[in-house]
């Protein structure tokens, strides 16, 4: 046992985590900047509207791969060493010449952003506030997603996609410093010290792991198409920009309240409660539509409640998996929710529009809540004193 605690090393401390959250949220700053940077691809003829779709989930899907293959890194090479690789990889990615195929050069810088958020899934796995660090990590995601998108809004001239690339390229080179800060060992199965933290993640984790796969994916899919459902509805397209940023400031207060409210309550609870608020915020929208301020509070309202769910289904998957095996690929089967869904709901607004879009991301919700009540009912029970 003494060896075991040795090789999983103690919780990070909050300096510690931080720092890891920070190398994180750097390799998900391109989500941010994806408008920007992929609408420049299509000025600059690198690739046309159609295959945008494409290009997102590609990348999205790396950076999950990335996450899942830092995770399996984190278990036999030091913390800081996947960081650093992840921080390379990034860099040399973004600055990569034209020549070079897109789809190949987004996977690559896709890959490297994955290896920092592997990082900080594994400090938020041995963290023991688990619901406060992962909500820590989405108000870092999002506050600094807004805020490059907010500096490129209001520059003088739109960047080129150069110019964004170079960007993501200074700032993953300047989360560097932060590296002393990282732990030298984050290896998965933080605190798990019985014989049932070794081995394979049980049934309850996998399915633990689908649900949060299904209700991220599905949650981000409606508010990737939530512009042009505004516009479907008849919502001047000048004031859905405002509305979208509006939302995104929700997020930050979500976020905000989840790292208050912390492991009070049952995350799987919270879970369930959270994402059936979503769903009666979506009927609501179809219901009375967007307009005036009742449909600003909802668009506002989607990004606040979407925070306080997506903190607790990595809680969720503690209890799910008292084994804590799973933890770690929280965040891989969230983003690779993320990288699907979107993508498979943009393939049916051309044959079934875009209202079928949000239905069908709500739909997923429903599954997903359902498949939370089955993993918690598939949990395995440690025995005591193991």
């Amino acid at each position: 046992m003494a060896a075991h605690k040795e090789t999983t090393g103690p919780a990070p401390t909050r300096i510690s985590l931080g720092a890891c959250l920070l190398i994180g949220a750097a390799g998900l700053l391109v989500l941010g900047v994806q408008p920007l940077l992929y609408g420049s691809y299509v000025h600059e003829g690198r690739i046309g509207e159609a295959s945008l779709g494409l290009l997102a989930a590609i990348e999205i899907a790396a950076i999950a791969l990335g996450s899942a293959g830092g995770i399996a890194l984190l278990g036999r090479t030091p913390a800081r060493m996947v960081a650093l690789i992840g921080i390379a990889i990034t860099i040399a990615a973004n600055l990569l010449p034209d020549a070079i195929p897109l789809l190949l050069v987004r996977a690559v810088s896709g890959a490297g952003g994955g290896l920092l958020v592997g990082v900080a899934a594994g400090a938020i796995a041995k963290s023991r506030g688990l619901n406060a660090a992962a909500a820590a990590f989405l108000f870092l995601q999002s506050a600094s997603q807004y805020a490059i998108l907010q500096w490129f809004a209001s520059a003088a001239s739109p960047g080129s996609a150069a110019d964004v690339q170079h960007a993501l390229a200074v700032i993953a080179a300047l989360t560097a410093l932060a590296l002393p800060l990282v732990p030298s060992r984050l290896a998965p199965a933080a605190h798990a010290e019985s014989a049932a933290s070794k081995g394979a993640i049980p049934l309850s984790g996998w399915i633990g792991l689908g649900a949060s796969a299904l209700l991220v994916g599905a949650v981000i899919g409606i508010w990737a198409y939530m512009g042009l459902w505004l516009e479907a509805r008849g919502i001047a397209p000048e004031r859905i920009a405002p509305m979208l940023t509006a939302s995104m400031v929700g997020q930050m207060a979500g976020a905000l309240v989840a790292i208050a409210v912390g492991e009070r309550g049952h995350a799987g609870a919270k879970a369930v409660g959270t994402g059936l608020a979503l769903i009666l915020i979506v009927a609501l929208l179809f219901l009375r539509g967007a307009d005036g301020a009742a449909g600003w509070s909802l668009i506002v309202g989607y990004g606040f409640v979407w925070m306080l769910l997506s903190p607790a289904l990595t809680g969720f998957l503690l209890e799910a998996d008292p084994t804590r095996r799973s933890l770690p690929f929280a965040a891989s089967a969230q983003l690779m929710g993320a990288a699907i869904l979107p993508t498979a709901a943009g393939m049916m607004i051309e044959a079934q529009g875009i209202d079928t879009v949000l239905l069908a991301c709500s739909a997923a919700v429903v599954l997903g809540l359902v498949m939370i009540g089955g993993a918690l009912a598939a949990r395995p029970r440690l025995q005591a004193g193991t």
